[in-house]
């Protein structure tokens, strides 16, 4: 399901995996399989079957998730009960007290609220970690600040990372062994090394940035295919992507096994690097073609103010950790298989275009 608004109502039921794709998603009813979406912002409150996996600015699960939910967004907020695992990747992130988790919770932020009840273990990473909640198993904190208390109750050992002594209150119980390790100190080399990598940043952008130019003035067609096949054929897309990856990868594990396949392993190599290089300038097309769409009632806007929106969009969500390197990975998959299907959807319109030609000089 793909548009502007998707709403899966409480008298919707569905035998089978259902995936969305647009600006704001809504799933009430009975999911038979899995729940997958894309979306801007996204509130689901049903039944899922299976696994839950949504990436939005915006997350609200609720209802009962059967197997494990995966949650990435930048506000992520659920009471759900969830059959298996909970993996969550945010900004601001908050279990709530009615959400029960079943084995274990995983999940990186800035700033994190523990409410609910997790049967398992729980591994955090964070700025800021309040827990008020029930937790039966381990417990593994990396964060600056971190508040427990009550009516919080950790069943086994806390272990935690921090400048600072966590702030734990008195009635607040721990059944096993808690264990505070202080991070290493950093070195005065840090600073520089800090600004040199801000430095770096701003250079890989603004490569990305001439090379994105340059492809859109100099291969233009090309350009405008490669982000009409994410548009229009986003799975298929998606899985070409997949498939290419693979081939880049074990393609020249094979072809190094023989020596006379090492050029072509090497081939293979330079248009992989090639390829995901260029595979985020069309992913930032198609993310500033969709801000574009959602904001704006202008029909057509250039590809230049597209990929330059799309690319500061990117370049913010590559910062965010975890979440960053979710989204990098997937951009680089739809950025490749967008540039392959483009390609091919040309191959196609040519060849027509000759058998048209060839039809008419052969009738004349």
């Amino acid at each position: 399901m793909s548009d502007k608004s998707t709403i899966f109502t409480r008298l919707d039921s569905l035998d089978d995996d259902l995936y969305i794709f647009g600006n704001y998603g809504e799933a009430y009813g009975i999911i038979g399989g899995d729940l997958t979406a894309f979306c801007y912002d996204h509130e689901a409150s049903g039944i899922i079957a299976g696994n839950a996996n949504i990436f939005a600015y915006k997350v609200l699960l609720g209802g009962q998730v059967n197997q494990t939910a995966r949650l990435f967004g930048y506000d992520v907020y659920t009471d759900a009960s969830i059959g298996r695992n909970l993996l969550i990747f945010g900004n601001e992130i908050e279990i709530d007290q009615q959400a029960e988790i079943q084995k274990d919770l995983n999940c990186a932020g800035d700033i994190i609220y523990i409410k609910g009840t997790v049967h398992g273990a729980v591994d955090v990473s964070g700025r800021i970690v309040h827990i008020t909640g029930n937790i039966d198993g381990d417990v593994e904190i990396d964060a600056e600040e971190i508040y427990i208390s009550s009516p919080a109750r950790i069943g086994g050992d806390l272990y935690y990372t921090s400048k600072a002594e966590a702030d734990i209150e008195d009635d607040v119980v721990i059944k096993g062994r808690v264990d505070w390790e202080e991070p290493e100190e950093k070195i005065k080399t840090d600073h520089f090394l800090s600004s040199l990598g801000i430095v770096f940043h701003v250079i890989f952008f603004l490569m990305a940035l001439l090379t994105g130019y340059f492809l859109i003035l100099i291969f233009n067609r090309h350009t405008h295919e490669s982000v009409n096949q994410i548009s229009s054929n986003f799975w298929k897309t998606m899985a070409v992507g997949l498939l290419s990856i693979i081939i880049f990868i074990g393609g020249p594990i094979v072809f190094c096994l023989l020596i006379i396949g090492i050029p072509l392993a090497m081939m293979l190599i330079f248009l992989g690097l090639v390829l995901f290089y260029i595979g985020k300038i069309y992913a930032s097309i198609a993310i500033g073609h969709l801000v574009f769409k959602m904001f704006t009632n202008v029909r057509k806007i250039a590809l230049g103010w597209e990929f330059l929106v799309g690319l500061i969009i990117l370049s913010i969500v590559f910062r965010i950790p975890g979440l960053g390197t979710v989204v990098y990975i997937l951009a680089f998959i739809l950025g490749t298989g967008a540039a392959i299907m483009g390609y091919l959807s040309l191959c196609k319109k040519f060849g027509n275009s000759s058998d048209s030609q060839q039809a008419a000089d052969t009738i004349q």
